[in-house]
């Protein structure tokens, strides 16, 4: 099924909803030079930026993939050459970011464990 201008538009206006409310909430919790990345095409460095090192890719969509979520995310990460990454995925029906999922391959989070001295 082919996406008519207004549902791509709509589409784009919701991701771009849920990249203000991440970089609004990550403010809010310490992380004051959080701000939404410009979008850089091919070579894409994830959806927000202000954290060094670290790449956030935002999702806000119906239906969740997450290996496609995984396999841009690790693209994002080496375009960004960056030490680690997430994806945060909107939870359907809130909009307290805190209850949407922080995803990442096991490895990088055992990564951030490492890095964390646990």
């Amino acid at each position: 099924m082919t996406r008519t201008a207004a549902q791509m538009r709509a589409a784009k206006a919701k991701g771009r909803d849920a990249e203000n409310d991440v970089v609004e909430w990550l403010r809010a919790n310490g992380r004051p030079h959080a701000e939404r990345r410009r979008l850089t095409g091919s070579s894409d460095q994830g959806d927000i930026a202000g954290l060094p090192y670290v790449v956030i890719e935002v999702k806000a969509e119906k239906s969740i993939d997450l290996p496609g979520y995984l396999r841009e995310l690790e693209t994002e990460i080496r375009n960004a050459n960056a030490d680690t990454g997430v994806v945060i995925v909107k939870r359907r029906g809130s909009t307290d970011v805190s209850t949407w999922y922080a995803v990442l391959p096991a490895q990088r989070w055992l990564d951030v464990l490492t890095e964390a001295g646990r």
